[in-house]
């Protein structure tokens, strides 16, 4: 009987080590969970401080661009049928990881979406400033150094609907100078049109400058964008093409931004088209636009800048169907 005893004691002290054991793994768990939770992201972060004159707005959070749409012509989104025609949700685990909800009978929406890229890219929205019939919209983009993988850039800012008649003008604060403004509007707004690549690289064969007016300087100019990608060391061109025209630069603060390009025609109208445009500096135009080997030295210095800044493994560059050619060459 006492034998008996010690092994029913025994029993029980084994059940209760057990439910001891489960109790820790349990609360361990539970704070792993706890800590899982607190780490996701905000799902939406409302900015309102307007001290300094600019509007209040929310950043939605937890959307993507649905890769089978083309890239938005406008900033502005202001259907609901519309939005979901370009972005998807992507909702994540926590409390806070459903998308940012945009009631399209009381916001709009403000969209930043560039072409996919390996590079580094942030796009941080910074304040919004209303001036009569427009929104200036500042924000801090920077691109980086290349990465492993490749992602879409966005970002999408919700404001109140009583705006949304207001045209919107984008001005990125890393853009301090002119030229710097023409590369953006040729990579975000003109590359986008073409197939896409890993990079976008602008190239601008300037013929003429006049900055007597800074809120509208003008640039007239054989304007090119090419879309590469990387393929071991060879940057390979997938698409990109010329566009001579005439871009009008507005200055606000410190920042410049493409408020127009006047573009040259196609075909039969090429020619009458930039006489219109460049007027007396057509002549230095059609110079410019028929050196070959300039432009291509002109490219080559800019791919090897490009390689340089951006931390790329590049050796060599080539067009479909030709060889290749080292970036050194020129």
């Amino acid at each position: 009987m006492e034998e008996r005893e010690k092994f029913v004691v025994e029993i029980l002290l084994k059940v209760n080590l057990m439910h001891t054991i489960m109790r820790k793994v349990l609360t361990a768990c539970a704070a792993v969970m706890v800590l899982a939770a607190c780490g996701q992201k905000q799902t939406s972060e409302i900015i309102t401080d307007t001290t300094d004159g600019s509007i209040g707005f929310e950043i939605a959070k937890n959307y993507f661009f649905n890769n089978d749409q083309n890239l938005p012509v406008s900033p502005k989104i202001t259907t609901a049928e519309e939005f979901e025609k370009l972005f998807g949700m992507s909702a994540v685990m926590g409390k806070d990881g459903h998308p940012t909800e945009i009631d399209f009978s009381k916001k709009f929406v403000v969209a930043i979406v560039q072409p996919v890229t390996n590079l580094t890219t942030e796009i941080n929205p910074v304040r919004i400033e209303e001036k009569g019939d427009t929104l200036f919209y500042f924000y801090d983009g920077r691109i980086g150094k290349a990465q492993s993988f490749s992602s879409r850039p966005m970002s999408l800012v919700i404001l109140d609907r009583k705006l949304s008649d207001k045209a919107v003008v984008m001005i990125n604060e890393q853009v301090t100078n002119y030229y710097s403004a023409i590369d953006r509007y040729m990579t975000e707004q003109i590359a986008s049109h073409y197939a896409e690549g890993e990079y976008s690289i602008p190239l601008s064969d300037v013929v003429a400058v006049n900055e007597e007016d800074s809120t509208d300087i003008r640039i007239w100019g054989d304007f090119w964008v090419y879309n590469y990608k990387q393929v071991k060391d060879t940057l390979k061109c997938v698409s990109g093409g010329s566009h001579p025209g005439l871009m009008h630069i507005c200055k606000k603060g410190e920042h410049f931004y493409v408020s127009q390009f006047e573009q040259v025609e196609d075909g039969a109208m090429f020619i009458p088209s930039a006489k219109k445009i460049f007027g007396e500096y057509f002549d230095s135009f059609q110079i410019h636009h028929s050196d070959a080997d300039e432009r291509e030295r002109n490219r080559a210095e800019g791919l090897r800048l490009f390689v340089r800044d951006h931390g790329l493994s590049a050796t060599m560059y080539q067009d479909y169907g030709w060889p290749a050619k080292d970036l050194d060459e020129h």
